[in-house]
């Protein structure tokens, strides 16, 4: 039996999680064009967020930071699609060959997920 452990796998939140980012400029992040944006769905890969911001046409490389479960995780990531939604756009972000992000993403869905199927438990029991 052949397993695909390299496969990719997609979470999507049903509330969005609050995130921030920040713009490369030059090869350093400028802190002061930090912004806020909504982390719709996420992957070890990449993420889905949705921001008001308009990044243009070819948007800068991206300093996200977010938190899953009780971590901060903090990535570079490279717009790779974007399209209008509502009263922004929604893009989808790209994590090129980060180890020790994809790691820390996977632990923290895990943890998060425990303490959502726990919850769901005793909802469901009351």
């Amino acid at each position: 039996m052949i397993f695909k452990r390299q496969e990719g796998f997609r979470f999507k939140f049903e509330e969005p999680i609050t995130m921030t980012f920040a713009i490369y400029e030059d090869g350093r992040v400028n802190q002061e064009q930090t912004a806020m944006a909504e982390l719709l769905d996420i992957s070890p890969r990449g993420l889905k967020m949705f921001t008001e911001v308009d990044l243009g046409v070819n948007p800068p490389p991206l300093d996200l930071r977010f938190v899953l479960d009780t971590r901060e995780v903090r990535a570079y990531g490279e717009i790779i699609w974007s399209r209008p939604f509502g009263t922004g756009k929604q893009y989808g972000v790209f994590f090129n060959n980060q180890g020790a992000v994809e790691d820390l993403i996977v632990e923290e869905l895990k943890l998060r997920r425990k303490k959502e199927a726990a919850e769901a438990k005793i909802k469901n029991n009351s």
